[in-house]
C-alpha cells in the first residue's frame, strides 16, 4: 500500500492538471458565446435542443437537459431539450441496429427544422457520436460540439453554422471536468439571453 504522502502527491497532480485546463478555458469565452447564441435562438424560435454523449458524457448531456427543463440558477419556465442517451428502452432497442445508429436514428426521427444538436465527447472518436453529427447535417440541424484534445473525428465534420468548444487536453477525465463547467456556462448564458 502506498504511503499517505504518495497519495497526496497524486491528488496534487490531478488538481494541477484540472487547474491548468481551467486557466486555459479563458480562451473558450468566444466559442461559448457563439454557441450560446445558437442555442438561445433555437429556443426563442420554438425549436428544441437534442443532446447526446456516451458514457460520462451522457451524464453531462443529462445535466444540461435538467438545467433546461427544470432550472439552472433561477426559477423560470422549462426550456425544451431532450437527452437522447437517457431512454434506456430506446437505447437498448437500438442495440439491435448497427451501433453507429444509436443517436442518428433518434435525430432523424425527432429533429425538425429549427432544432439543434448538442454533442458532448471527450475524445471525438465514438462511431455513434460521429454518425450523429452526420445525421444532424443531413437534417440541416446546426451542431454544437463539446470536444477535447484535437477534436477527434468530430471536428473535421463541422460546417459553417456549427460551433466547437474544444478543451485543449488529451486527458479525457480532465476534458470531462471542463465540459461540466462549459455545460454550466452555456446554461447561464442561455438563461441570461432569454430571460435577462
Amino acid at each position: 500500500m502506498l504511503d499517505k504522502s504518495a497519495l497526496e502527491e497524486r491528488i496534487a497532480m490531478r488538481i494541477a492538471k484540472a487547474t491548468e485546463a481551467l486557466q486555459q478555458s479563458f480562451e473558450l469565452a468566444g466559442p461559448l458565446v457563439e454557441a450560446s447564441h445558437t442555442l438561445a435562438n433555437t429556443l426563442l424560435n420554438d425549436g428544441k435542443i437534442l443532446v447526446l454523449g456516451t458514457g460520462s458524457s451522457a451524464a453531462l448531456a443529462q445535466i444540461f437537459v435538467a438545467n433546461m427543463m427544470h432550472q439552472f440558477e433561477r426559477d423560470r419556465p422549462a426550456l425544451p431539450a431532450i437527452a437522447l442517451s437517457s431512454d434506456v428502452v430506446t437505447i437498448s432497442s437500438l442495440a439491435d441496429q448497427p451501433n453507429t445508429d444509436q443517436y442518428a436514428r433518434q435525430i432523424k426521427a425527432l429533429g425538425k427544422a429549427g432544432d439543434c444538436v448538442l454533442v458532448i465527447s471527450a475524445t471525438g472518436t465514438r462511431a455513434n457520436v460521429i454518425q450523429s453529427v452526420v445525421a444532424a447535417h443531413e437534417a440541416n440541424l446546426p451542431v454544437i460540439a463539446l470536444t477535447g484534445g484535437d477534436g477527434g473525428e468530430i471536428a473535421p465534420l463541422l460546417n459553417f453554422g456549427d460551433s466547437e468548444i474544444r478543451v485543449r487536453s488529451n486527458h479525457p477525465t480532465t476534458v470531462r471536468e471542463q465540459h461540466l463547467m462549459i455545460v454550466h456556462c452555456l446554461s447561464e448564458l442561455i438563461d441570461h439571453q432569454i430571460f435577462g
